[in-house]
């Protein structure tokens, strides 16, 4: 059997020849002087947000919030086809009562996350990376894949492909096929070359965002497990920017992957094939698709936040109103069903309707339909509420609550 090599072109590229699957090089591919803008701009608003307001409330419901999403999203990406409401209510569930697979899968991920969770840094330290161990990426992996049915992917196990299997990742639509590396020993080579080039000095010093998003693209060109690749990659890259202080966007950029899946995916070749045909910075238009994607998530997240924050100085007014005696206890409760209507249908009513509806109906038994629209016009004008174009709103008309 030929031996394996590996050759360090210079400080940040790194070419190995494996036994099987020819030559395989690492480098880092992008201009930083295209990208600088962004960074800081992305780096900006993540020091921004992790200076919001640390009240539980607000931190446990966007916590709340961006597991699930995050959950979904991962999984629609592999093929999952349960709702991100659907997914929510399953990660409320107990793990040792779930018995199939799919729902499995979910809560894996979870347990997924709440394990690098125990890694993350209060601090945002943009350029300042840590070394990353295979441990834990075969750590992750067990973690992704335990207590699943699936007989062809044993947690934490390389792939080692027998003449007659094939392994193929992507597909036509997404930007074409690649066969990745087939033999265990080449994968074993290419693994630990890759977590010596990530850590090496010149690359973990990188800006963090550029090294978890390149620490995902290669692993993802490796493929080194049977099953389970994509979810891996994607923990790896949030494992190394939670190391670094970038709090919920870590993982909450998988939503932006998954509503952008077909350029997700095309990126992969894309840079892949730039990289066979020696173009300069083959691997820019993957990270600068990351880089939007963390900015566009963290603009998200600070959306999300002053949202619940305004929520929350409005729960504590409409206290106040009810305990000064400004409005009374039907009113009141006029607003709590008025939410509930509105979250369970997810649509906004006019006074009419809001009138038929049955919870709204429970509170004035033996009133009149005159009573109703007093209460509501007296809410509407201490700003309780507002009509908007002939729907309820709750909140005044510059409120985002």
């Amino acid at each position: 059997m030929p031996k394996h090599s590996k050759t360090w072109v210079d400080d940040t590229t790194l070419t190995v020849m494996t036994y099987k699957s020819g030559s395989f090089t690492f480098q880092l591919g992008f201009d930083l002087d295209d990208i600088q803008g962004m960074l800081y701009r992305v780096n900006d608003s993540q020091n921004r947000f992790n200076k919001t307001p640390s009240l539980p409330l607000i931190i446990d419901q966007v916590q709340e919030k961006v597991l699930a999403s995050s959950i979904y999203s991962t999984n629609t990406i592999e093929g999952g086809h349960f709702t991100e409401k659907e997914t929510a209510k399953i990660l409320k569930q107990d793990p040792k009562t779930i018995q199939k697979s799919e729902e499995r899968r979910l809560t894996n991920l979870k347990e997924s996350i709440d394990w690098i969770k125990k890694h993350s840094s209060r601090q945002l330290l943009p350029n300042r990376g840590e070394e990353f161990e295979l441990a834990t990426m075969f750590k992750l992996h067990t973690l992704v894949s335990q207590n699943l049915t699936e007989q062809h992917n044993p947690a934490g196990q390389l792939r080692n492909n027998q003449p007659t299997q094939k392994t193929i990742v992507g597909d036509n639509s997404h930007g074409g096929t690649y066969r990745p590396p087939k033999c265990i020993e080449d994968i074993e080579y290419l693994i630990q070359a890759w977590a010596e080039w990530l850590n090496s000095p010149k690359i973990i010093n990188q800006p963090v965002i550029v090294r978890a998003c390149l620490a995902h693209y290669y692993f993802e060109l490796i493929h080194p497990f049977w099953d389970g690749n994509g979810r891996t990659g994607r923990l790896i890259e949030m494992f190394i920017l939670e190391q670094s202080g970038y709090r919920f966007s870590s993982s909450a950029i998988w939503k932006y992957y998954q509503t952008n899946i077909h350029e997700y995916f095309a990126l992969f070749n894309e840079c892949r094939k730039q990289a066979e045909k020696k173009i300069e910075n083959p691997n820019q238009p993957f990270i600068a698709f990351v880089l939007q994607g963390m900015f566009e998530t963290i603009e998200y997240l600070h959306d999300e936040s002053n949202r619940l924050i305004g929520f929350l100085l409005y729960q504590t007014a409409l206290n106040n109103a009810k305990f000064s005696k400004h409005i009374s206890d039907r009113q009141f409760n006029l607003i709590q069903n008025l939410m509930m209507v509105v979250g369970e249908n997810q649509k906004n009513f006019s006074k009419a309707d809001l009138y038929r509806t049955p919870q709204i109906q429970s509170l004035f038994i033996g009133k009149t339909e005159r009573t109703f629209y007093r209460d509501i016009d007296k809410l509407i004008e201490l700003q309780f509420l507002s009509d908007r174009h002939g729907l309820i709103y709750i909140g005044d008309e510059s409120s985002d609550v």
